[in-house]
């Protein structure tokens, strides 16, 4: 309680120093009936504006609510890092719908996604967790080489990638799928611009 009274008179300086230029028709202060206690809520970020890097770097708890987060394995993203002739492609699919990609670092960034990316992102990130046991964990996001594509799954407790050269895609059905629908998504990305 202490600290209650100590944090009122503060915040009670600071806005006397902040108004000492104002009219005389600023409010008057009202009688604190709040409780002392001061909670700090993280606030979710916007998924449709996030690139690769910022997805990556982020934890779920800033990214999802307290109510949503994921669970230890469940997947919540799918980064797909494609270099393919001198073009670096990226995709990143939420799995509560949202997309982004990124062509050469150039974000494509929709104010609010089409309606067709919502089932293939989720679709794509569902697709990732059932292949998890293909990845490996990652604790940084390295850009792919020419011809190489590495997808990124991040969890609830950690981040994993798969990498592999292009050409070796088809000799893994799962992975090829999960290429395959990134390509798919990115495609519906091209048509909604």
């Amino acid at each position: 309680m202490k600290n209650a009274s100590k944090l009122f008179f503060i915040l009670i300086v600071l806005m006397a120093i902040g108004c000492k230029n104002e009219t005389q028709n600023t409010p008057v202060l009202q009688e604190n009936t709040a409780s002392a206690e001061i909670l700090v809520e993280a606030v979710p970020k916007a998924l449709h504006k996030m690139n690769g890097a910022t997805a990556f770097a982020l934890k779920p708890s800033e990214i999802y609510s307290k109510d949503s987060l994921p669970k230890s394995k469940e997947a919540y993203c799918v980064i797909m890092d494609v270099a393919l002739n001198d073009k670096k492609t990226s995709i990143v699919a939420f799995k509560t719908g949202e997309a982004t990609f990124s062509i050469n670092n150039m974000d494509l960034q929709f104010e609010k996604n089409p309606q067709s990316f919502n089932s293939l992102s989720t679709s794509l990130v569902e697709k990732a967790e059932k292949s998890l046991s293909q990845f490996t964990p990652a604790t940084t996001r390295e850009e792919p080489n020419q011809n190489q594509v590495k997808i990124y799954v991040l969890t609830g407790d950690n981040k994993y990638v798969y990498e592999n050269k292009i050409t070796e895609l088809k000799k893994n059905k799962e992975i090829q799928d999960i290429f395959e629908s990134a390509m798919t998504l990115f495609s519906e990305s091209r048509k909604a611009l």
